[in-house]
């Protein structure tokens, strides 16, 4: 997904979890999904193979809004030395709220419904 696509104004971050495991970051959004009738529902914003994520927020009361996301191109990043250097190219984007600004630096991005969460958690029965 191509995060220019999308307007996440007025978009409440509820919370952002990271997965250890399988190398992702979600940030659970109260997204507005019908602007004339102030409806928003619960979305999540997954960001894939972070290798960076930075927040510079003031302590805020509630949760911090999104004003705007700028994209802010593509940034190469390195390990290492000599024969153990690894490169990678990311995707570098500013999360800017009313709280102040939050970075990531990532492979890919994904924006979906939220999942039944009780659903998967009764799925390995």
């Amino acid at each position: 997904m191509n995060i220019d696509d999308h307007s996440f104004h007025d978009s409440l971050i509820l919370g952002v979890t990271e997965n250890t495991q399988d190398h992702y970051l979600d940030f659970v959004l109260d997204f507005p999904t019908n602007w004339e009738d102030n409806i928003f529902e619960q979305r999540v914003l997954r960001f894939t193979d972070v290798t960076f994520y930075g927040i510079d927020e003031i302590p805020f009361f509630g949760q911090p809004a999104i004003s705007e996301i700028i994209n802010m191109g593509q940034v190469t990043k390195s390990w290492g030395t000599k024969r153990n250097r690894i490169e990678a190219t990311k995707t570098k984007i500013e999360i800017q709220t009313n709280a102040g600004t939050r970075i990531i630096e990532f492979g890919e991005c994904f924006f979906m419904e939220k999942p039944d969460i009780d659903k998967n958690l009764h799925d390995d029965r």
